[in-house]
């Protein structure tokens, strides 16, 4: 066990550093390996051109809207409150098109629990909890990072704004990074004599929403927050950064409680992507799964048992032969039927 540990801990580090270290570079390269490529081909040399373009684009949008926001706040504003409410606006904004589906029968073939659906009371009751953890844990949790980021390097500066072609990879490295911490946190958080007083909070809800996502106790909140924030401060060390990377963590944690599993949804397409199908389960058998993004560090260390003899009946009683890469079966029993029965008379 201490080796599998130790295997996954360096496998986790190596894909962040070299990530990390291939990061401008890898991208100057491609970019002038594109143009070289472009004196032979016209297509090619377009292609590099609007690349270019694009990325000149998106960020001198971006150097106007900070210069602005620097303009117009003093800098403890924008990385407390301002932050705050960028974080509330795409939290309760994410939560939005999971909320229309819960009105439409239509999307219910592709909930994951299909006979269980969060009633109004049920749903007004964690908003109005999550509103006051919000207001009274992760907003001094926000002022204080003022005082605790410069120490790390952060900055606020308009001169040190990043390249846009750098989220290209910090944000992959900062998924990889929070998911490691989340999974042992999480299961720790599910120990006997640890469970009741902390985490079990969270696991009021059986059947989550994605409104859920953040409905913790103040002491989970904390932890795992420390979690979102090691990617920036060790690998960005800008708020921009930040808030771009709150964004993309923001839709994911929604995404995993918010109880479906549609088939457009372009997360599908990442291998080893976790998802509400994974997350779900967990919150069904209040057992492993643990991770937050994807499904490695489950199968690593062998929590997902329970969860891979689900998903293989799911699949008709067969396992993915990518496990864990790819391993979706149908959302559900009932549309694992109907699909069958779809296909026989198809037959």
């Amino acid at each position: 066990m201490r080796q599998r540990v130790k295997t996954t801990f360096a496998l986790v580090v190596a894909i962040a550093l070299a990530l990390g270290v291939a990061r401008v570079d890898a991208f100057e390269t491609l970019t002038s390996r594109l143009a070289a490529m472009g004196s032979k081909s016209d297509f090619m040399s377009t292609f590099t051109d609007l690349a270019l373009s694009v990325e000149r684009r998106v960020d001198g949008a971006i150097e106007k809207v900070w210069s602005e926001i620097l303009e117009r706040f003093h800098p403890f504003v924008i990385a407390g409150p301002l932050t705050f409410a960028y974080h509330e606006l795409v939290y309760f904004g994410a939560w939005m098109p999971w909320l229309a589906m819960d009105r439409f029968e239509y999307f219910q073939k592709w909930k994951i629990q299909r006979e269980k659906r969060p009633s109004a009371e049920m749903v007004m009751k964690c908003v109005v909890k999550l509103l006051k953890s919000h207001v009274f844990v992760q907003l001094p949790m926000q002022m204080m990072f003022y005082f605790v980021a410069p120490y790390f390097g952060f900055s606020l500066a308009l001169e040190a704004l990043p390249k846009s072609r750098d989220f290209l990879w910090q944000i992959p490295v900062f998924f990889v990074i929070e998911d490691f911490y989340f999974y042992w946190i999480h299961r720790f958080l599910h120990h006997k004599r640890v469970y009741k007083y902390v985490h079990k909070v969270h696991h009021e809800h059986k059947y989550p929403f994605g409104i859920a996502a953040e409905y913790a106790h103040p002491v989970e909140t904390f932890f795992l927050g420390i979690g979102t924030l090691l990617g920036p401060l060790f690998f960005a060390k800008h708020m921009v950064t930040l808030w771009v990377w709150l964004f993309f963590r923001l839709l994911e944690t929604v995404e995993d409680h918010s109880g479906y599993d549609v088939p457009w949804n372009p997360t599908n397409l990442i291998p080893f992507w976790g998802g509400a199908v994974h997350h779900d389960f967990h919150h069904k058998t209040f057992e492993g799964p643990y991770s937050s993004v994807f499904t490695w560090c489950d199968w690593m260390f062998g929590t997902d048992k329970e969860f891979r003899a689900h998903q293989a009946k799911l699949r008709g009683g067969k396992e993915s032969w990518a496990y864990p890469a790819v391993f979706r079966g149908a959302p559900n029993d009932q549309a694992l039927a109907e699909t069958r029965a779809t296909t026989k008379k198809l037959d």
